[in-house]
């Protein structure tokens, strides 16, 4: 299964530019793993043409706190993946969403801004960075395959 992986997009609505990096990066994804702060119930609408697990974010407006979890955990190809927006500074980040989550293989999570791919207490830790970047970081989203293996990617925007 392939995954695409999106967070920290903070747009009201999808802009022309975002809809095309959605469309060519995510073109053969079988579902969008958004990881929180899309910010506005436009991106959440245009997101959901296809097969979409979100959670919110400490910046999404009201609407999106109506529908969105805080958390979930989602069954992936027999792999248990949690999905947290993440709190606090980005230094420790990775122990905050750990602390989020029991018995998960996988945590897909947002919130730093930063590119994050790691294994930590055996758990595998992917951030995809944000679409506008942040503390030098270029903007990025981010691909899963999970099959018999797991791998993770990021791609600079």
């Amino acid at each position: 299964m392939k995954i695409g992986i999106l967070s920290d997009t903070h747009l009201t609505a999808p802009a022309s530019d975002f809809r095309r990096v959605v469309e060519s990066c995510f073109a053969d994804v079988d579902m969008i793993i958004h990881a929180g702060d899309m910010t506005g119930r436009g991106v959440f609408d245009y997101l959901s043409n296809w097969n979409l697990k979100a959670v919110r974010g400490n910046m999404d407006d009201f609407d999106l706190f109506d529908i969105l979890p805080t958390t979930r955990v989602e069954e992936i190809m027999g792999q248990r993946v949690g999905i947290i927006h993440g709190k606090g500074p980005p230094e420790g980040i990775e122990d905050v969403v750990l602390r989020g989550f029991d018995d998960v293989d996988i945590i897909i999570f947002g919130h730093s801004h930063v590119p994050v791919q790691m294994t930590k207490r055996g758990v595998l830790l992917f951030n995809p960075g944000s679409y506008h970047g942040r503390y030098g970081y270029k903007g990025s989203v981010g691909i899963a395959e999970i099959d018999k293996t797991v791998t993770f990617r990021h791609i600079e925007l």
